[in-house]
């Protein structure tokens, strides 16, 4: 049976005297042919999750959209129905007044 500490892996350290160095060779191994460098793995993500945070605010809007016309649609029909309401309490006013006098 193996002991804690022979099962844990060695990370190498460098000196902060050569971690410019090794960023340099790092980024030229990376660059394409083109001139343009490899994206991280992070980078892909957080694309990917504007991606989604795109669409779902695109479907958001869209969600607005559809209730503003929902209200607009029940307000004039509660104006069109309120005007009715007043139009024939106005013409059988007198007829109202009789029947509650």
């Amino acid at each position: 049976m193996q002991s804690v500490d022979a099962r844990k892996p060695v990370s190498q350290t460098v000196p902060v005297s050569d971690c410019h160095l090794l960023h340099k060779t790092d980024t030229k191994d990376r660059a394409k042919t083109t001139g343009d460098f490899a994206m991280e793995p992070r980078f892909a993500e957080l694309e990917t999750h504007l991606k989604y945070i795109r669409r779902d605010m695109d479907e958001v809007r869209g969600d607005v959209k559809s209730i503003k016309h929902r209200l607009a649609y029940a307000a004039g029909a509660t104006a069109v129905v309120l005007g009715l309401l007043g139009w024939v309490a106005n013409s059988r006013f007198d007829q109202l007044v009789t029947l509650v006098g």
